[in-house]
């Protein structure tokens, strides 16, 4: 459908239009993150906009926080859907290969997985910010850009991922043997 029909009014197709245009980078990257791979993410993107049409009436204003979040939440839950799916299904590599470590050592895998696991145990936008700032190498004003926040509050959430950060790796260290 490349138009509102008669059964569909007008501010249900500028909602959309509006959430389209708002949100669609910020859910690829969503997607992409996850999925690691453009075709599964722009899959993702498309189903994530099936759902959220599925409950535009509920959107009051397209363009705000709380509409993103929820964007965001979609996006996320539809990627996590589909890694999973693609995950039950058994594949046998190509030809079996051990995990490269530039240092050599086997221990700094398991610290690169630690870490991987303690971001991931992360809430959604600790992990977001941190993985803009460090990952992807964006600026502080960049992010704020992105994310539609001040430069202050982008510093003042690094800041707070840091440490939920580090106290999820204490945490973990002091589980493990």
């Amino acid at each position: 459908m490349l138009g509102p029909s008669a059964a569909e009014p007008e501010t249900n197709w500028s909602k959309f239009e509006i959430i389209y245009r708002e949100y669609r980078n910020l859910m690829f990257y969503v997607a992409n993150r996850i999925l690691r791979n453009d075709q599964d993410a722009e899959d993702t993107v498309h189903q994530a906009f099936l759902k959220i049409i599925e409950v535009l009436d509920k959107i009051e204003v397209p363009a705000c926080p709380q509409t993103k979040g929820f964007v965001v939440t979609v996006t996320e839950r539809k990627a996590i859907d589909l890694y999973r799916s693609r995950s039950r299904k058994p594949v046998e590599p190509l030809e079996e290969r051990e995990e490269y470590t530039p240092s050599g050592d086997p221990d700094a895998v398991v610290d690169r997985i630690q870490i991987a696991q303690a971001i991931a145990a992360l809430p959604a936008r600790y992990r977001e910010v941190l993985l803009l700032r460090y990952d992807n190498g964006y600026s502080v004003p960049e992010i704020a850009q992105l994310l539609s926040m001040t430069q202050a509050s982008v510093k003042k959430t690094i800041q707070r991922a840091k440490g939920r950060l580090e106290a999820i790796l204490t945490e973990q260290e002091v589980q493990s043997p």
